[in-house]
């Protein structure tokens, strides 16, 4: 984890970040800026929650937004996310990222969560990550013919029983989540994940995995060349 940039702004806390972060984010605008609602080319845009697609330095990066706006939201989400006591799930998913990319697996080449909190309790949390090669799985096996799609989900099943054998179990495993690459499979959105101890039998929660996904590729016809492969 990186320690914070050199030019802070006082609102926002770096509760976790890859290697290099200092270095790439000293030159961007203000926070206050990057993680606004109505900032950057929109992704997805919920009541509570945000994804932006900006363009800096040359590079394309990605910034997940929760917010937390009232007391009432706040306390909802207590138990999951809010308290003092809780790491945020953009901090979860920052921290995914950073426990495969020091276990040898692919991820974003650099990344960030930062928190706004009010008397402990989360009011904000923004995950940055910058862009990965590939296409959304989902997106990749409804466009791809027969043969491709078997070949997708075998890397799939390969990248998968890579993960479970490492120790990593996802418990949030989604097609539109595993970004297939060239050569990598990407896996972007993980803030429920647990860690095992490696090289453990199949357990519950890697079970759990594979029902979550099982019924997604089998939508397209490949669920059994993935369990196949994994």
């Amino acid at each position: 984890m990186s320690g914070l940039p050199a030019r802070p702004h006082n609102c926002y806390q770096l509760v976790c970040a890859s290697p290099q972060w200092g270095i790439v984010a000293d030159r961007w605008p203000p926070w206050e800026d990057l993680t606004l609602r109505d900032f950057g080319t929109t992704v997805t845009d919920h009541r509570s929650s945000w994804v932006r697609k900006i363009r800096l330095d040359g590079g394309v990066w990605y910034f997940k937004t929760y917010t937390y706006d009232n007391i009432g939201s706040r306390l909802a989400n207590w138990g999951k996310w809010t308290a003092p006591w809780r790491r945020s799930r953009a901090a979860r998913e920052c921290a995914a990222y950073a426990w495969l990319t020091e276990h040898g697996f692919p991820a974003p080449s650099n990344f960030a969560c930062l928190e706004t909190r009010s008397a402990g309790f989360l009011r904000r949390a923004t995950l940055v990550s910058a862009e990965v090669p590939g296409t959304p799985a989902d997106q990749l096996l409804a466009t791809s013919d027969a043969q491709a799609r078997a070949g997708i989900a075998r890397r799939i099943g390969d990248f998968v029983r890579a993960l479970h054998q490492s120790g990593f179990r996802d418990r949030n495993l989604d097609l539109r989540n595993l970004i297939v690459g060239p050569e990598q499979i990407y896996n972007i959105d993980s803030p429920r994940y647990r860690i095992v101890r490696a090289r453990r039998r199949p357990d519950s929660l890697a079970r759990a995995d594979w029902r979550r996904l099982l019924p997604q590729l089998d939508t397209h016809g490949v669920g059994a060349a993935a369990r196949e492969a994994g």
